[in-house]
């Protein structure tokens, strides 16, 4: 009977993954038209700039990342007019695409885009979760949408979410891999004071790790790429939070900062990220639970992309494989499902994305509930489940941009 009540959990489950699935499936299907009718360079979306920067490097023309008109031109001179495109990561990241851009546009991206949800995969495994948990966050559709968009948010997730959960069975390696995570440091805020208090360990070796990808960027591009990192990329970035221009690459944003900006101006929007961004870093002080860390994380970047979401549908993944077992509270299968399908609707609907923060913060009050998941390092995982080492639950859970982050 309970071998029925199980299966009967997971076809109800599976059902869900499949319909939450169905936006990014028509938005895959749209992407796939326009590449068969000419428009290879908006099909790449963002996987246009981590070819472009990955080649530049790899040719010795960094400085044409650093050069707006020259980038612009570089891109338009293979694919003709595109959307606004800029090159927005530190030398760090990089190295990364580089790995990848000996290859053609194409094949490049879609061997980071293979490499990084294997990575993702693999990490989940060595945190003891189920190939079924594996396979839901596979489908997910921030998973799916990072996927469209030839993001980095599933190797994101695999170094944050890796090092939360691996942090108290192998601090070293979870340290590590947060280090690596410092490619896109404004999801990381909230995680060095915690490593610090939590483990010292994995706090040395996630500044060993950050400090060697540092250097090795500065030997392989030399200095002047994070000279022009500091002096163009970075300002750029920041003009384009605070102007919201242009709209091409600025739109889409769903933090707190982006909810805020309409009602209380630039400079108001800018105080309620910081007391939010304030308060998510001293609750990662004393939060241990990985589910809260992960929707710490989202909540304090003032730059958040539905993409960026996967660390947050990470946590709605935790949080619904421990309800399973423990039950739900009135409301939370609804705050669940709205928070994982929310990244696959936000291109249809993007009005949406002003319900993000708000689901957010639901999300971190049901991961923090008495009951809850337990903390990752504190309390013995029964026999039978995801972290016991007498077995692994087998219970799953469930228009085009050029913005970049």
């Amino acid at each position: 009977m309970a071998e029925k009540s199980q299966f009967h959990t997971r076809l109800k489950l599976a059902l869900i993954l499949a319909i939450c699935a169905i936006p990014s499936g028509c938005e895959a299907a749209a992407i796939i038209w326009g590449q068969y009718h000419g428009m290879t360079g908006k099909a790449l979306r963002d996987g246009l700039d981590l070819w472009a920067g990955g080649f530049l490097l790899l040719h010795g023309q960094a400085s044409i990342l650093f050069d707006h008109t020259a980038y612009q031109s570089f891109l338009q001179g293979l694919y003709g007019h595109l959307p606004y495109h800029l090159w927005s990561y530190p030398p760090t990241y990089g190295l990364i695409a580089a790995a990848f851009d000996w290859l053609p546009p194409w094949p490049a991206v879609l061997a980071f885009d293979a490499a990084t949800l294997v990575l993702l995969a693999f990490v989940l495994r060595l945190a003891g979760k189920s190939g079924w948990f594996v396979a839901a966050m596979l489908v997910a559709p921030a998973c799916l949408e990072n996927v469209l968009e030839h993001q980095n948010a599933a190797l994101m997730t695999a170094l944050i979410g890796g090092g939360v959960l691996l942090l108290e069975a192998k601090p070293r390696l979870a340290g590590a891999l947060i280090g690596l995570a410092t490619i896109k440091p404004q999801l990381g805020l909230v995680l060095p004071l915690n490593l610090l208090r939590r483990s010292r360990l994995a706090f040395a070796w996630a500044a060993l790790a950050a400090v060697l990808l540092a250097g090795a960027s500065l030997a392989a591009f030399g200095p002047k790429v994070w000279i022009g990192f500091i002096t163009f990329t970075s300002p750029a970035m920041s003009n384009v939070l605070l102007t919201g221009q242009p709209p091409d690459f600025a739109g889409g944003l769903i933090s707190v900062f982006a909810l805020a900006k309409p009602f209380m101006g630039t400079h108001g929007a800018l105080l309620a990220q910081a007391v939010v961004s304030l308060a998510c870093i001293a609750a990662g002080l004393f939060t241990r639970r990985p589910a809260a860390l992960l929707v710490l994380s989202a909540l304090a970047s003032p730059y958040l992309h539905a993409y960026d979401l996967l660390g947050a549908s990470l946590a709605v993944a935790l949080l619904v494989q421990d309800r399973l077992r423990h039950g739900f509270f009135p409301g939370e299968p609804v705050l669940f499902f709205l928070v994982w399908f929310g990244p696959g609707l936000l291109p249809w609907m993007p009005r949406f994305a002003h319900l993000a923060p708000v689901l957010l913060l639901l999300l971190l009050a049901s991961a923090w509930r008495r009951g809850g998941v337990a903390p990752c390092d504190s309390l013995p995982a029964p026999p039978g489940s995801p972290g016991s080492s007498a077995g692994r639950s087998r219970t799953p859970v469930p228009p085009e941009s050029t913005a970049h982050g």
